[in-house]
């Protein structure tokens, strides 16, 4: 299992355990990413969705689909406007990226994580664009 060294502000500890799950999630999201926001129906948060620019100055519409088992289960993450190449890398369907696996998910990660793991393969993703789709940046694991 890959461990994640992150700001653990991103992270759900100490105090944040005690309190409402969906109240801890949008502090962290508003602090770190205050142009994401929150979307659902029946009071049940069902997605949070915003737009990420990467250092190419490229901007990606993000879209994460938070399951009824949250935090339990990983949160799909994807990029519903944006084509992505067959032959493109650490992907799971036409708009769905692998930001991490499923085993590698842990309660204790927050939504505003995913934005942040989102960037990260964003950028890569120019970079792999910008590099004429040969290699993908930095380590991969295997799917």
């Amino acid at each position: 299992m890959v461990r994640y060294q992150t700001n653990k502000e991103l992270i759900f500890m100490g105090s944040d355990l005690s309190r409402p799950r969906m109240t801890v999630e949008r502090e962290k999201m508003d602090y770190h990413f205050p142009k994401f926001g929150f979307y659902g129906s029946s009071g049940k948060v069902k997605s949070v969705r915003g737009y990420l620019s990467t250092s190419y100055g490229n901007s990606y519409f993000v879209r994460i689909d938070i399951p009824e088992v949250y935090p339990y289960v990983l949160p799909e993450v994807s990029l519903p406007y944006e084509y992505l190449p067959s032959g493109c890398p650490h992907k799971f369907s036409e708009d769905r990226i692998c930001v991490m696996k499923n085993d590698q998910w842990s309660s204790t990660l927050s939504l505003a994580f995913l934005v942040g793991k989102a960037a990260i393969w964003l950028n890569k993703y120019d970079s792999w664009k910008r590099r004429g789709q040969t290699q993908w940046p930095g380590k991969g694991q295997s799917h």
